[in-house]
């Protein structure tokens, strides 16, 4: 298995490194470490394969609300389906509120990066892709 191979079996569960990591016993950085060209011990690889077969994302989505206070939230819906050995169907879900933005352009955007991102709960990676579109629009727009 090669490090892409196992960036896009963890994204296809649903997990960040730091999940994965803590659903196999290792670090955060091990993961990202085996995900940049680190060897990945046969162990690992098995435990991977296992858990993918086991889990199956059925929803991962982001939207923007308007709250009651007349400004707008940028949420995500996250539903799993679990393989479990006495039941017919079993999932787990979860939402998680990203921010909360006075204007309405400001969330999409939000949103639009989340979506983007390998990494939704790494906001300072999203800063970062979204001070790198912003200097992109400039560019254009000066050149």
């Amino acid at each position: 298995m090669t490090g892409e191979e196992l960036k896009a079996r963890r994204k296809g569960m649903g997990y960040t490194q730091e999940g994965l990591g803590k659903l196999l016993g290792v670090s955060r950085k091990t993961i990202n470490e085996m995900e940049n060209g680190a060897t990945i011990d046969t162990r690992t690889e098995i435990a991977v394969i296992a858990e993918t077969r086991r889990v199956k994302v059925l929803e991962n989505t982001f939207w923007v609300e308007t709250t009651n206070r007349g400004t707008y939230s940028v949420a995500q819906r996250l539903i799993r389906e679990i393989d479990h050995p006495r039941a017919m169907f079993y999932s787990h879900g979860s939402t998680m509120l990203f921010g909360e933005f006075k204007r309405r352009d400001h969330a999409y955007r939000w949103c639009a990066a989340l979506h983007r991102s390998d990494n939704a709960r790494n906001t300072r990676e999203l800063l970062r892709l979204r001070a790198i579109d912003a200097a992109e629009k400039r560019r254009a727009a000066d050149g």
